[in-house]
């Protein structure tokens, strides 16, 4: 190859000048370019914002009266959500405004990690005026800041309506306890969860002793719920609707019969819950020989979620005037007839022979001859519900009209019942649908509702036919429904193949 020449040189230095020209004269377009694209940016940035601030001006959040505002953050503040009043009033002016409804800043939440109790306390008192307290008090430690918060909020004992008391050990609850012997004209719900260690020391009882005592003052207080591993010693004479659950790990051996004689004091007692786990059941002290059964006279309703093993616990209430049974099982379905619940409700429904409404059996099964005996002591009943149990097509053909047993019967709730079938189903519903036949000794209802979810011999067909007879229901639909919090009965694939087929 010839080496270059002086001349070409120049000229290939001369033609890169030229490329490097246009390059520079390229990236001040760019740069151009991009100023511009920034610019438009900035513009579009504004125009979204002034978007945003007019959606906002017709926003159901901005139309809302400020009393519905208030109503919202007062269900914050009731959540847990112990910040609600403070942080919601940093929003905008109108969510600000409403945040000085007194009722919203009525919900006071002390806990042992509390920065400043006091002042908080202070603060959350004077804004509330004179609304209704409801007062939730968390006990890791004591110490003498959280219990001069709570002197303050004792102060104004006359305005509360609620108390719920949460603490690591009895002890703890019960010297924060001690300091509430005082006239609570208002207070009408009482939360206590403490656990004891099962040891007595110089710091006092190791039980929630002394509930009576204290809240003697409080003639409004009939909403009660417990949890502990102790079943509490006494309560006030007032309470009407009882929760005694037991948790953590036993420190002695609960006592059914001094639990049931305590139950048997309380003259207004309406609705009773008991929730005990299964590791309690082995350990629970149960009454021995022919133990006379506990009168309650006034009680409504009754709830037991335990080990279907504790539901012999039955057998020993009296209940004359009993209209709501829930028996649900803390354990996985047996799979197989339980022959210790069977027997219990049995005496149960023969000793107290209660009005009962509501039969509800929750992953609890009996035996076929079980549950004829029982059906047929239930001339009231109006609503049962079967969750997990194996309920035969012969008992269910046992409450057919107008010759059946259960004739107020008005509702049927099934969920998992896995060798029903569906004919049955449908035979029932319609042979209560005739009405005024000359072989009815005794007025039958119709079946109002019935809710089928997840019974595999329930066909499609069957479905479609019981919703021609009545209201037919394959949803959980209640809020309240026991179902809804456990997720078993969702039933989606099922409802989503009925509306594609049908």
């Amino acid at each position: 190859m010839e080496r270059a020449t002086p001349d070409e040189i120049l000229t290939v230095n001369a033609n890169i000048r030229l490329h490097e020209q246009e390059i520079a004269s390229i990236d001040a377009a760019i740069q151009n370019a991009l100023r511009q694209v920034n610019q438009l940016r900035m513009q579009k940035a504004q125009h979204l914002g002034a978007i945003a601030k007019y959606r906002g001006s017709i926003s159901l959040a901005w139309r809302s009266p400020e009393d519905v505002l208030a109503l919202i953050f007062e269900h914050c503040a009731a959540s847990g959500w112990a910040n609600a009043p403070l942080v919601i009033s940093h929003v905008c002016s109108k969510w600000r405004q409403a945040s000085f409804f007194p009722r919203v800043w009525s919900h006071i939440h002390l806990t042992s990690q509390s920065v400043d109790p006091v002042g908080k306390t202070h603060l959350w008192l004077s804004r509330s005026l004179q609304s209704p307290l409801h007062v939730t008090v968390d006990v890791q430690a004591l110490d003498t800041h959280l219990l001069n918060a709570f002197e303050l909020i004792l102060d104004n004992a006359s305005r509360w309506h609620s108390f719920n008391l949460s603490a690591s050990f009895a002890q703890q609850a019960t010297h924060m306890l001690t300091r509430c012997n005082r006239p609570f004209p208002h207070l009408s719900c009482l939360g206590i969860t403490s656990f004891s260690a099962g040891l007595d020391t110089e710091g006092g009882s190791d039980d929630l002793a002394g509930l009576e005592e204290v809240f003697s003052q409080a003639p409004r207080l009939s909403s009660i719920r417990i949890v502990s591993n102790r079943f509490p010693p006494n309560l006030p004479q007032t309470v009407a609707d009882l929760s005694l659950e037991l948790a953590e790990a036993p420190s002695s051996r609960p006592s059914i019969p001094a639990a049931f004689e305590m139950l048997g004091g309380l003259p207004s007692l309406r609705s009773l819950t008991l929730v005990i786990p299964d590791h309690f059941v082995e350990v629970l002290e149960f009454p021995g020989g022919q133990a006379t059964a506990t009168l309650l006279p006034c009680l409504e309703r009754l709830v037991i979620n335990a080990a279907p093993d504790a539901t012999e616990i039955l057998q020993y209430l009296q209940v004359p005037n009993l209209r709501f049974l829930h028996l649900r099982s803390s354990e996985l379905p047996l799979n197989r007839p339980h022959e210790v619940t069977g027997q219990a409700l049995r005496r149960f429904l023969e000793i107290s022979s209660p009005p009962l409404e509501l039969l509800e059996l929750h992953d609890i099964d009996i035996r076929r001859e079980d549950y004829l005996h029982c059906l047929a002591l239930l001339p009231r009943l109006e609503e049962l519900r079967l969750h997990e149990t194996e309920i035969p097509n012969d008992v269910i053909l046992s409450l057919r009209g107008p010759a059946g047993v259960c004739p107020r019967l008005k509702r049927l709730d099934l969920r998992w019942c896995e060798q029903l079938a569906g004919r049955a189903l449908v035979d029932f519903v319609r042979s209560r649908m005739e009405s005024g036949d000359s072989q009815a000794t005794t007025p039958y209802d119709s079946i109002e509702e019935i809710t089928v979810i997840n019974c595999a011999l329930v066909e499609e067909s069957d479905i479609i036919d019981l919703a021609r007879l009545t209201v037919c229901s394959v949803v959980v639909r209640s809020l309240e429904d026991h179902c809804r919090s456990r997720g078993c009965c969702n039933n989606a694939r099922y409802r989503q193949r009925l509306r594609l087929r049908h």
